[in-house]
């Protein structure tokens, strides 16, 4: 049965969650974040005597999670229909089954940390970022993944600590970057790994990548992250990411794409 859930629910969600923390650190994260009472997110239960699974809408995007790799189809159409949904996300084994004409289907690797390599390289001129840098790592995430950021949302993620950003600079510039973009107590998830072209190929990327994941192993959280690039998988080897499950981003296609 699906249930609606209220904050009564708190402490039944997570500890169904927490069994796979790493692989669930969105929906732990969004529920420690933000509760139940937002009109933002909604979360449901799928129950009877036992829990099945966790469907978690977060404006247009829907996370579901399930230790039995059940799933409903009837009751995710709902949910695409009634939120608008336009991406669908969960373990590969979760998703496999559900079949929606309107969206296409990606995969990629769900790595964890738990301890850095020895041979992991370091930097003594990496910092972690302060709100002030906001604009200087807007323009590197500009250049390397051709988007559109706002400095000021950097600049909030970093003051309020949703996000951290580790920093090398050259010559007043930012060349290189990576930074956590969910964390809960257990684990954190990263992104946003970038280096400017002509500064690529020097190690700087582990470099930073090492500073980030000790500072988070440091506090107890296993460092993740998506890849699906092998030449990004063979810097994430090195420093110790072990894949641990596949995951499956389903996104809605614009109309006349299909």
């Amino acid at each position: 049965m699906m249930i609606r859930c209220s904050e009564k629910h708190r402490q039944e969600c997570l500890a169904y969650l927490r069994q796979n923390p790493s692989l669930n650190l969105f929906l732990i994260g969004d529920i420690e974040n933000y509760g139940f009472n937002q009109g933002f997110q909604t979360v449901f239960i799928d129950k009877d005597e036992f829990v099945h699974g966790i469907y978690l809408v977060y404006y247009h995007n829907l996370v579901i999670a399930s230790e039995e790799n059940r799933v409903d189809p009837q009751f995710v159409e709902r949910l695409v229909q009634e939120y608008e949904i336009q991406a669908i996300q969960g373990r590969k084994e979760v998703l496999e089954g559900l079949a929606l004409d309107a969206f296409s289907r990606e995969e990629c690797l769900f790595c964890e940390l738990n301890t850095l390599k020895a041979e992991s390289v370091s930097d003594p001129q990496i910092r972690q970022a302060q709100p002030q840098d906001a604009g200087r790592i807007k323009g590197l995430l500009d250049e390397v993944f051709q988007t559109d950021n706002e400095a000021a949302m950097i600049a909030r993620r970093i003051e309020t600590r949703e996000g951290r950003h580790f920093i090398i600079e050259r010559g007043g510039q930012v060349i290189c970057q990576a930074n956590s973009t969910a964390e809960t107590a257990e684990a954190a998830i990263l992104g946003g790994v970038a280096t400017r072209a002509d500064w690529r190929r020097q190690g700087l990327a582990s470099a930073v990548m090492t500073a980030l994941c000790g500072q988070l192993l440091s506090e107890g959280k296993k460092p993740c992250l998506f890849f699906e690039n092998e030449e990004a998988g063979r810097i994430y080897s090195r420093l110790g990411f072990a894949p641990i499950g596949r995951w499956t981003l389903m996104l809605r296609q614009k109309e006349g794409s299909r």
